[in-house]
This record gives C-alpha cells, sequence and structure tokens, in this order.
C-alpha cells in the first residue's frame, strides 16, 4: 500500500543554492516541452513522453543548455513525466488544460523518483548523497517498506520533503460493518452527524481577516511599482513584509488542515460506514455571498481525507445522490415538506408532529439513504443503532459537541437549538 510521509527539512546555504537550482531547472523543462508539444501539435504531429525524453537529452547536448546537467539527470524526466501526466488528464476530461508554471509561484518543487535513503535524521538523494539534507523526523517509517520517490517542495521560504513509500502491506478489504453514520456539512456549524455530533466550523480564515488586513495594507505601502515595463526593484522592506502575509496565510492554512485531520481521524476509526452527501462545491463557490465561507470550510479536502482513511482501514464511504432532499423529508415518518430557506433552522413535520433540528434531520436521512445502497456485506442498520439513528452504546468524540445521548429520547432530541 502506497503512503506519503512528509518532513521539514533545514537544508544549509549551500544546498538551498542546489535545491532552487533543481526548483528553476524542473519548471524550465515543463514550460519548455509544454511550449514544444503545442508547436508540434500545430504540426499536426503526434507527442507522447519518449518523443520528449530523446528531444531532452538532445537539448543537454547542446552548448546553450549545459547547465542543466547540473542538477539530477531523472528529476528533469520526472518533470517531462508531470507534463506527460497533466496532458493524459486533460484528454480524459479529468482537468484543465496543462499550464505554464512561473517562478512567481511561492510553492515550486521537484521530484527524485529513485536512489532515495533516510537515515540519521536525514535525507540523501541525488545531487545531495554527501552529507544528506536535515530534516525532522516525527514519524519512523516501516523497515521493511521501499522508498519510490521523494518530492522536495519549498512553501513560502520552508522547505519539505514528501517521500513516497510501498509499505508491502495489501488494501485491507472492507470489513464487516457493525455501525453507520450520516454526515451532513454546513458553514455555521462544519460536520454534523446523525448520531448528534457536532463538529464547529473553526473559521480559520474570518479570525484572521483583521490581522491580514493590516498585514496587506502595509505591504502596499512599501516601495514596488506595479505599472507596466517599470523595473523598480522590490524594496527590502516590501520584501520582509511579504515575507509576513505569507506566514500568516501559512498558519491559516495548517491550522485548517490540523483540524481537517483530527476530524476525519476521529470518524473513520469509529465508524465502518460512513454515509455523506454529494456536494456541487464549484457551483456553491459562485454565491457571492456564502463564497469565501465555503472556500474557508473546505469540504472537499474533508472528504478527500475521509475516502483514503477509509481505504486504509478497511471503511466503506457512499457518497448519496446530489438531488437527494436530505433537508426537506421527516426522517421519522418520511414526508416531504418541500424546500425551506437557509434561515429557517428547525421545522414541525405536519404529517406526525415531530420538531426536527434543520441539520441533524439531513444527517439522518443521508445514512438511511446511504444504508439502502449497500449490498448484504454491510449489516449496519440492524447492529448497535435503533430506529431513530442513535447508537445505543453512546457517543465519544474529542474534538465535537455531544448535543444529546442513546438513552435520550427523539422529541427531546429534536427541540435540541443547534446552530
Amino acid at each position: 500500500m502506497l503512503k506519503a510521509y512528509k518532513y521539514r527539512i533545514y537544508p544549509t546555504k549551500a544546498q538551498i543554492t542546489l535545491i532552487e537550482k533543481h526548483f528553476g531547472c524542473s519548471r524550465f523543462i515543463y514550460n519548455y516541452f509544454l511550449d514544444f508539444r503545442q508547436k508540434e501539435y500545430v504540426k499536426g504531429k503526434k507527442v507522447n513522453y519518449n518523443t520528449t525524453q530523446a528531444e531532452l537529452t538532445k537539448l543537454k547536448n547542446l552548448d546553450e543548455y549545459k547547465w542543466l546537467n547540473e542538477v539530477g539527470s531523472q528529476s528533469l524526466q520526472m518533470a517531462i513525466r508531470n507534463l506527460d501526466s497533466a496532458f493524459s488528464k486533460f484528454f480524459k476530461k479529468k482537468s484543465g488544460y496543462p499550464k505554464y508554471k512561473s517562478k512567481k509561484q511561492t510553492h515550486q518543487s521537484f521530484t527524485a523518483p529513485q536512489n532515495i535513503k533516510v537515515a540519521n535524521n536525514r535525507v540523501y538523494l541525488p545531487k545531495f548523497t554527501k552529507d544528506g539534507i536535515k530534516l525532522k523526523y516525527h514519524r519512523d517509517i516501516p523497515t521493511n517498506a521501499i522508498l519510490k520517490q521523494a518530492t522536495i517542495s519549498r512553501q513560502n521560504n520552508q522547505y519539505f520533503v514528501s517521500i513516497l513509500v510501498d509499505d508491502n502491506m495489501p488494501i485491507p478489504k472492507p470489513i464487516k460493518a457493525k455501525n453507520a453514520v450520516g454526515l451532513d456539512m454546513g458553514i455555521e456549524n462544519f460536520i454534523i452527524t446523525s448520531d448528534y455530533v457536532i463538529y464547529p466550523n473553526q473559521k480559520h480564515f474570518i479570525k484572521q481577516q483583521k490581522k491580514l488586513k493590516k498585514l496587506q495594507r502595509r505591504l502596499s505601502r512599501k516601495q514596488y511599482s506595479r505599472k507596466k515595463g517599470d523595473t523598480t526593484l522590490k524594496s527590502n522592506n516590501y520584501i520582509k513584509q511579504k515575507a509576513k502575509v505569507q506566514k500568516l496565510h501559512t498558519k491559516v492554512y495548517n491550522q485548517r488542515k490540523d483540524y481537517l485531520h483530527k476530524i476525519s481521524n476521529e470518524i473513520t476509526n469509529q465508524y465502518d460506514i460512513i454515509c455523506v452527501e454529494t456536494l456541487n462545491v464549484k457551483g456553491m463557490i459562485k454565491n457571492k455571498r456564502l463564497s469565501k465561507s465555503i472556500a474557508d470550510v473546505a469540504w472537499s479536502e474533508f472528504i478527500r481525507q475521509l475516502e483514503y482513511k477509509s481505504s486504509w482501514k478497511g471503511k466503506t464511504v457512499l457518497k448519496i445522490d446530489k438531488w437527494f432532499p436530505s433537508s426537506q423529508l421527516c426522517s421519522n415518518c418520511g414526508a416531504n415538506s418541500g424546500k425551506k430557506p437557509l434561515n429557517i433552522r428547525k421545522w414541525t413535520c405536519k404529517e406526525c408532529g415531530y420538531t426536527h433540528n434543520r441539520d441533524i434531520n439531513a444527517s439522518v436521512n443521508i445514512r438511511n439513504y446511504g444504508l439502502g445502497q449497500i449490498d448484504n456485506r454491510n449489516t449496519a442498520g440492524t447492529v448497535g443503532i435503533q430506529a431513530c439513528g442513535v447508537p445505543s452504546d453512546g457517543i465519544t468524540t474529542a474534538y465535537g459537541v455531544v448535543v444529546s445521548h442513546g438513552s435520550m429520547k427523539q422529541e427531546a432530541q429534536s427541540s435540541l437549538a443547534v446552530g
């Protein structure tokens, strides 16, 4: 099973120079052959990886491009492979057309596909074999694992190495399910589960907006011409202030990622079947009033983490139909009460008289709908779960807020005001 281990690295000044040279050469090769493939396409010629690989050999033999030999040859080949992969995804309509890479981007990287070694809190790569690069070894790599490739990246003046590892362990088969949960995703509260656990929305970016506004205002006053054709250099104060803005953005990114990892880990540890709604995030983010909040809450990243962590643990993630009216149905009798404005957080079913919390009712409907999609292997819904959707053994959570327990009646639960 393939896994990635990411570490912070602390290269010396000489190593930083060589790393930056790798970034530049990999970026140049990517852009050069993107332009090459476009020109060949205009001529009606088909270009694949082998064609570009042969052209790379010719390019390195030219006196004009001798400097390409100063970096690892395989890193340049990986740049071509990345380009070829980008075109493959484009032709399969899985992504957009490949774009040119810019040296102005804060994120830069290059990949070494082999000859990787980690020892004595150092990582050894081609061109870095003498002393290795110091790293913070906070997670042990299995002793029998095969190191497949390593990618060194820079994010806002911080350097990292991500090592792809094959731990020689097969992907576990889906286990016999004993419990299930439905997840309703929102903005006021991040996740609401069918077991009456609420994970609050931490609003990491929104909390830092005032501080970010001040830093960006100061940045705008530093010397740096934005007029086209003006070659005025950036002042040292501008560079220092820009680093402060980047540092704050990195802090927000790390806070959000850490919170998502904690929640996704807790949910995949606790449940065997996880039912989630399918959201059209690209469409929803076009809403001018909610776009900032939707981007900050990071639903897509959360679903991605749920999926790969579930596959590691033999759990199952079920995505329900995009058009399933989870907020319109009564989870008690199944009556459809129609669409409701977002400001309505509680409603009473006209058929059975139950008062529902909008989000909890939706999460119960999502779980029930998801359980109807699975095969006979999964028996969740009959083991440890009562008819009202509350597990009989109670709930434990480290990061969520439990608004009720399994011993409480549904009437009492539905009367709670949440979010």
